[in-house]
């Protein structure tokens, strides 16, 4: 099946409209064509996400070239990893509505991408590479900026939206349609020059173990989110939201063996934000503020409890100075505490982090064009660190309206030590330094009237690894590693679209040179077909996972096949009136196959879905 995939990538398709310069990325934090990017970009836009019922976030993420999430196969309530080309998920940079979010409280200080609710989400756009320079620690690998729905209407429009699913692993009968239920509603109304939108999703899932048992585990999600926007008519111009998260699962004992347990896991977030902004002529200037909570809790063998809070201050300024040059600088600070406790200890950490970047892009209209960016940070424990960006491109029109593209960029990145790794009592090391990271990028991206062909190439030299180190006595600690670790990998898709067809693949190619990684493997593709006609919407969607290494109960590395998963899915624009319907069937041939050693995988599930619009 791996050959077949790779075979097709000549043939693969995106929507036509989103092929040209219809497609908007913001990559270097200004709204621009695509074909005005230097980098590689996956824009996934609001009809995607709408076609892609009974999936999560992180199954759809799993769809693109280049993304690999471990753990998105799994029980909804399982960890997940962000393997994005080679890295992890101290790596990868999460935004939400223009805000860096993160978990100070977490090991890595990372953010959870399972308490992000799909249906509130207008568009994602994932910038590959490193852009420290332009974001700051943790944009190594990506950058995954999300955009939550914010539709502006004269009339109150009322959306409503049901799933039913089951909760399958390998082998069972169909299961109760009950297993998985989502519920959505969403009010949207624009009065004077005040646009408002609300939302609220609900999802309930109770048909699954996560690891091989009798019970089940459940898990359930609440996700409410509120904003308002002015619609001035004047320069000024702003936004607020309120967005809480809140995820509670179930899980199992997987030490010091798998099996049934009645533990449980709550996670909590919430955050306001307020963004002003100014523009006059050619320059234009916005502040966003923000607040966000967070808190976890575990119910096991060694409860605990973790809380942390983070206030954000980006200001950015925007010139363009010339029709070929525009010009951006930044102010970024953020004040951040978290706090551990457990029965036998409690903990509380606090620094704050200041940085100050610029950037700026020159396009000549022969084509010629190049992006370069520089930025300080200072971090309250460990002092200043600086990263750079250079991203040269050339871009060549075509006779049939389309580009050949030719980019490639230069760029350093860093991962902060999280506050656990510097401040705890147990492990943590206040002579920790960042991680650095170097990353060469090399591309080339060919459009045309329906189709689209990129091909990447990129290493990375990750230096400066904050790794635990055991010592003696059953001790350890975290500190610096040396020596220099490679990570290479290719990346290729290749779009195309004709009549009521769509056809998208893609294949991805990583490795760690000179290393065992575990869980990640060296090649995955994708194939996707969606056939459309005025009445219905076919789709079917293809997923090969190459062979990688895990550890087993007695901690050795042990081999998990190759697999291949296939999805099916019909949907129907126009039910009944205003009404949509859509039904999905995920790992179609209930294949048998392991994910992460000793946790079940789903199976043949089905997904019907129903959406309301008044």
């Amino acid at each position: 099946m791996r050959y077949v995939l790779v075979a097709m990538l000549c043939i693969s398709t995106v929507h036509a409209q989103e092929l040209l310069d219809e497609v908007v990325v913001s990559d270097t934090r200004i709204s621009k064509p695509r074909k005005n990017s230097g980098k590689a970009v996956i824009h996934i836009n609001a009809e995607t996400i709408a076609q892609n019922k009974g999936i999560s976030l992180a199954q759809l993420l799993n769809q693109y070239a280049g993304i690999y999430i471990s753990g998105a196969q799994l029980h909804p309530g399982q960890n997940l990893s962000y393997f994005i080309r080679g890295g992890n998920n101290r790596q990868v940079l999460i935004r939400i509505d223009g805000v860096v979010v993160s978990d100070p409280s977490q090991i890595e200080s990372d953010f959870d991408l399972r308490l992000v609710a799909l249906d509130q989400i207008a568009t994602i756009e994932v910038v590959k590479g490193a852009s420290s320079s332009l974001y700051g620690s943790g944009a190594a690998t990506a950058i995954i900026d999300i955009t939550t729905k914010k539709e502006l209407t004269q009339k109150t429009k009322l959306t409503v939206a049901q799933e039913w699913g089951t909760q399958n692993t390998h082998d069972q009968k169909l299961g109760n349609l009950a297993d998985l239920r989502k519920q959505f509603v969403a009010l949207e109304r624009q009065v004077g020059n005040l646009a408002f939108v609300a939302s609220i999703q609900r999802i309930s899932s109770d048909g699954m173990s996560s690891v091989a048992g009798t019970e089940t585990d459940p898990v359930d999600k609440e996700n409410i989110q509120f904003s308002v926007q002015s619609q001035y008519t004047g320069p000024w111009a702003w936004s607020a939201y309120l967005q809480r998260d809140v995820f509670d699962a179930n899980f199992d004992s997987t030490y010091p063996s798998f099996e049934d347990a009645e533990y449980a896991f709550l996670s909590k977030q919430q955050r306001i934000g307020f963004t002003p902004s100014y523009s006059e002529g050619k320059s234009a200037v916005q502040a966003q503020f923000s607040w966000a909570d967070s808190s976890r809790s575990y119910a096991d063998s060694y409860p605990s409890d973790y809380t942390a809070a983070i206030f954000t201050t980006d200001l950015t300024w925007r010139h363009r100075l010339s029709d070929e040059l525009t010009l951006l600088g930044g102010l970024f600070y953020q004040d951040i505490d978290s706090d551990f406790k457990n029965a036998f200890s409690g903990e509380s950490y606090t620094h704050n982090n200041l940085a100050v970047f610029v950037s700026g892009q020159w396009q000549h209209a022969k084509g010629y064009a190049v992006h370069a960016s520089v930025r300080n940070t200072n971090h309250s424990e460990f002092g200043t660190h600086q990263t750079f960006t250079i991203n040269p491109f050339y871009v060549k029109g075509l006779s049939s309206g389309g580009y050949l593209k030719f980019f490639g960029s230069w760029a350093t990145s860093f991962i902060a030590p999280s506050q656990y790794k510097l401040y705890s009592a147990q492990y943590g090391n206040m002579a920790l330094t960042p991680e650095e990271n170097k990353t060469l990028e090399l591309g080339v991206e060919q459009v045309m009237e329906n189709s689209r062909i990129n091909v990447v190439t990129f290493q990375r030299e990750e230096d400066n690894f904050a790794d635990f180190v055991s010592l003696p006595n059953f001790a350890g600690q975290y500190r610096n590693r040396p020596g220099i670790a490679k990570v290479r990998g290719v990346e290729v898709e290749a779009n195309w679209s004709l009549k009521n067809w769509n056809i998208n693949t893609n294949y991805t190619f990583t490795e760690k040179v000179d290393q065992a990684p575990l869980r990640l493997p060296k090649h995955t593709a994708n194939l996707g077909v969606r056939y459309a006609t005025p009445k219905s919407q076919w789709g079917l969607h293809c997923r090969y996972i190459g062979s990688r290494y895990d550890l087993n109960q007695a901690f050795a590395q042990e081999k998990l096949v190759a697999y291949t998963l296939v999805d099916a899915r019909i949907a129907f624009p126009d039910f009944i009136g205003n009404t949509t319907a859509s039904l999905a069937v995920t790992n179609v041939f209930d294949v048998a196959y392991r994910e992460i050693f000793g946790f079940n995988t789903q199976g043949r599930n089905l997904n019907i879905a129903l959406r309301y619009v008044f």
